[in-house]
């Protein structure tokens, strides 16, 4: 089984494009234009935040955006779409635990799989459209180890870890 991606998985993507081309245009602008020569917060207020935004959006990418094939005896990712493949097996897993995000676009579940005490794999409802199929062939492979509440902090630790 293979995973397949949501429409709002690719505005992750695209957001990202938007940010370079952001980062190209508009910070050479606040080191080169001398109107921003005795301004200093937006001399580095703007470039930070947009600079910080390109970040969260590669870790997104690395962490939450993967392409996923299930197999009998194994796992195989790719993060980047595709530039990096991982395999594992499902014995390598200690279990899996879910999640949920709420927000204002609706209610999300994530499913976290745990090798070592650490989380390796992070499967979401709202990248994946075949979310509930991929996660009936886990359940059926690994064990649930319970459900982890969701944190923002754990999350935005682990985008840049």
């Amino acid at each position: 089984m293979k995973s397949k991606f949501t429409i709002k998985s690719y505005l992750t993507v695209i957001l990202l494009i938007a940010v370079i081309i952001i980062m190209i245009k508009i910070i050479p602008t606040f080191f080169n234009d001398s109107y921003y020569d005795d301004k200093l917060f937006p001399k580095f207020f703007v470039p930070s935040i947009i600079i910080l935004t390109f970040l969260f959006l590669i870790g997104e990418l690395r962490t939450k955006v993967l392409i996923l094939k299930i197999d009998k005896e194994y796992i195989e990712i790719k993060r980047f779409f595709g530039l990096k493949k991982e395999i594992y097996k499902f014995s390598e897993f200690k279990g899996w635990k879910n999640s949920v995000q709420t927000s204002k676009g609706g209610t999300y579940e994530f499913l976290y799989l745990y090798k070592n005490e650490k989380k390796i794999i992070k499967i979401s409802e709202f990248h994946h459209s075949n979310y509930f199929l991929l996660k009936n062939e886990i359940e059926a492979k690994i064990e649930y180890l319970g459900y982890e509440p969701f944190s923002f902090i754990d999350e935005f630790k682990e985008i840049f870890i």
